[in-house]
């Protein structure tokens, strides 16, 4: 009799257990589509601002050089987001895009008239609060996603992981190649 008990206490943890792990990995696998989504909704939410940001910047007399590289940078994160390339391609140019749209609002900040134009300072504004959500949106992504991936790698949680058939997701960071005969390093969008 106290085999018995024994046994089916040990099989009700295990199912305890299992039960636990699946619901910690299907909330993983929703909180890191939910952050997806949300590094989506902030990519758009900047593009859509670029449109006045560029108007009011293009009639400020800022440098053309900068413009243009803000425009193609746009439009270089527009096609890679189009076409699909996959999350280090978009990262890649999501970074290029904050780096100009970052070099136009430095520039801005050297020219008093701009300082006092509402035309530039509105879309400018809610341009730099899009770039602080687009920053902690990837951080929120690129966390749910090292969390999923480490649920798929650990011994514990492993065969529940592939058992519901999680695919580790791809982290939203540009890899870069430093120099040749160093270690290769991620960095975040």
């Amino acid at each position: 009799m106290t085999v018995f008990v024994i046994v089916a206490i040990l099989v009700l943890a295990v199912l305890a257990y299992a039960a636990s792990v699946e619901r910690r990995v299907r909330r993983c696998r929703s909180n890191t589509a939910a952050s997806r989504q949300l590094v989506t909704v902030e990519l758009e939410r900047r593009h859509v601002q670029l449109e006045p940001f560029i108007a009011a910047v293009e009639s400020s007399g800022l440098d053309q050089e900068l413009i243009r590289q803000l425009v193609g940078a746009r439009s270089w994160s527009k096609a890679v987001r189009d076409k699909n390339l996959g999350l280090q391609a978009q990262a890649a140019a999501e970074n290029a895009l904050s780096a100009a749209v970052h070099a136009v609002l430095s520039e801005s900040d050297l020219h008093p008239k701009l300082r006092s134009n509402w035309a530039f300072q509105g879309p400018a504004g809610d341009l730099e609060t899009t770039e602080k959500r687009i920053a902690g949106a990837v951080r929120v992504y690129n966390d749910n996603a090292y969390a999923l991936a480490e649920l798929r790698r650990s011994f514990a949680t492993k065969p529940m992981a592939t058992a519901l058939k999680v695919v580790p997701p791809e982290p939203f960071v540009e890899h870069v190649d430093l120099v040749a005969d160093e270690k290769p390093e991620d960095v975040p969008a």
